[in-house]
């Protein structure tokens, strides 16, 4: 009796453990958290009796299956775990280089260190200068334009984190290969020339390192550390003051303290999609509010640029700061803006005529895009085709 009813309940664990992906796959219950990273969605194949004679919708079907069977995301992450610890491998190799110590960074930001980060996008660097030269007049013409209608145009030229900590690199696999024009010396030395409207952060992250105790570039992120863009954001507000020549509520920034690892500080981390994390460096992180100032004036921000923008307003409490602050990320999808989500079709004149103040933010790594083509067509929007093309 015992035997019967010990198999009975083995029988019952089986068949348990048998239809739990799939009930978990349908029902997604148990909630089971998804992958780190940007991958194509694979839809659920129609059934047609053309598609079924072919062969393509069982083949469909089964690449379908590949990626939505229960607890997928679980099983890849203790195999991921496997490839880890016992041969230190990964399927991201191509997405991330790990450096010295266990720091790691994007293959592009030691691309740039080492050989120039535009070297794989124009291997002409006269080109590449006609380019450079010619966005840098368009700002300069733009910044020009907006300021006669009270409107500050500017650039924020976020430091890589190559360039904060180039210590922890990996080693350069190719050291006689030359250093192509690196966009961020052409554009400073040109925005200075010309008189734009910019602030460099390189050169202060660089002093501000030697004299703070904790990271402005978390080790296992790609985006300065959560700390370092409060401090950036400080920083840029009282320019926009300055420039607008009007008060703006306070950020009132506390003390640091070492603190949970908060997103997107293990960014790069996340998309090893391990079992367990990784040993970190601790990280320090502030609290931020915003005090009254009497007399303020709360600004319209347009803010178009990369990623590195996301560390600010997704922590700085921007409700209290501005009127609005809609964001073009890379001039194309549009965020914090209830009325657009994409410039498409936007009446970009009005748009830009509406704002107190406009501010290209583009990392180091990523400004050889600078404006993504924003300031030829706010220039064209704004009637200035023939000024341009002088």
């Amino acid at each position: 009796m015992k035997t019967q009813r010990a198999a009975l309940w083995l029988f019952c664990i089986l068949a348990i453990l048998a239809f739990l992906p799939m009930v978990q796959e349908h029902l997604n219950w148990p909630h089971v958290k998804g992958l780190a990273g940007v991958y194509e969605e694979v839809p659920l194949p129609e059934l047609t009796l053309t598609n079924y004679r072919t062969g393509a919708y069982q083949r469909d079907l089964e690449n379908y299956l590949q990626y939505h069977y229960g607890y997928r995301p679980n099983t890849l992450r203790i195999y991921n775990q496997y490839l880890w610890d016992f041969y230190r491998k990964t399927y991201v190799k191509y997405s991330i280089t790990e450096g010295k110590e266990g720091w790691l960074y994007e293959p592009w930001f030691v691309e740039d260190y080492y050989h120039g980060g535009t070297y794989s996008e124009h291997k002409d660097s006269l080109a590449l200068a006609r380019d450079f030269d010619h966005e840098a007049h368009q700002i300069k013409l733009l910044q020009d334009v907006l300021e006669q209608r009270g409107i500050t145009l500017f650039v924020v030229q976020a430091p890589g984190k190559d360039m904060v900590y180039p210590e922890y690199l990996p080693e350069n696999e190719d050291p006689d290969r030359p250093i192509k024009l690196m966009a961020r010396d052409y554009y400073e030395e040109k925005f200075n020339e010309l008189g734009i409207n910019h602030i460099n952060m390189e050169q202060w992250f660089l002093q501000l390192k030697d004299s703070v105790d904790f990271l402005l570039f978390p080790q296992k992120g790609t985006h300065w550390s959560n700390i370092a863009a409060i401090y950036a954001a400080d920083s840029i507000f009282r320019y926009i003051e300055e420039k607008q020549s009007f008060r703006m509520n306070r950020l009132e920034i506390g003390e640091p303290y070492i603190g949970p690892y908060k997103k997107p500080d293990y960014d790069l981390e996340e998309l090893y999609n391990l079992y367990r994390p990784l040993k970190k460096l601790p990280q320090h992180y502030v609290d931020v509010g915003v005090s009254r100032v009497v007399g303020s004036v709360k600004p319209k921000l347009i803010t178009v640029g990369d990623s590195y923008y996301w560390n600010i307003c997704r922590q700085v409490p921007m409700d209290s700061l501005f009127s609005a602050y809609p964001y073009w990320y890379y001039n194309s999808t549009i965020y914090y803006d209830p009325n657009h989500n994409t410039t498409e079709g936007l009446d970009l004149a009005n748009e830009i005529l509406s704002a107190d103040a406009v501010m290209l933010i583009y990392s180091s790594v990523q400004l050889y895009k600078m404006s993504d083509g924003f300031c030829q067509k706010a220039l064209n929007s704004l009637g200035c085709e023939t000024l341009l093309d002088e």
